[in-house]
């Protein structure tokens, strides 16, 4: 085994022991219809002013049509949305039509959330195999449920 590969092993096995909460992005796609993708990798950046960074991996089939988007929403599931997370993890269907969704403005919010964030993009940072998105926070809205989680590479409830 290639002291690379054994890097990359042992690195991936160390990023999955370490718990994340779990996010669907959603957004309107070219053709205006609402699509989301699952990301684990949110973090919380700013309280003034309000900003927000997620990851997307640069091999997704949503790249393209994501770059392009300036407005996004942050759905933060809770841990009844597991059939969510691998849905919208799955590769060449990421509509919305299985999930139950709501529109609020221009904002599709997955319903049952733990809350939700718009967002309009910031910038966007070439960070390896993936693109780190800044949003700064448009709107918000916070219920009172338990988040699912990702941890040892299986979703989890707390």
């Amino acid at each position: 085994m290639k002291s690379s590969q054994k890097n990359s092993e042992s690195l991936r096995k160390i990023f999955a022991r370490f718990a994340t909460g779990v996010t669907a992005i959603t957004f309107s796609s070219k053709n205006n219809k609402f699509l989301g993708i699952t990301v684990n990798s949110y973090t919380s950046v700013s309280l003034e002013p309000p900003l927000v960074l997620w990851c997307l991996d640069k091999d997704s089939e949503l790249y393209d049509e994501l770059m392009d988007k300036e407005n996004y929403v942050i759905n933060f599931l809770s841990e009844n949305q597991r059939s969510i997370a691998i849905h919208l993890a799955k590769k060449n269907d990421h509509s919305l039509d299985k999930v139950k969704h709501r529109i609020e403005g221009s904002n599709c919010v997955i319903e049952g959330v733990v809350g939700w964030i718009s967002c309009s993009k910031v910038e966007t940072f070439d960070a390896g195999d993936h693109d780190i998105i800044l949003g700064k926070v448009i709107d918000f809205n916070y219920n009172q449920r338990n988040p699912l989680i990702f941890w040892d590479s299986k979703y989890k409830a707390l």
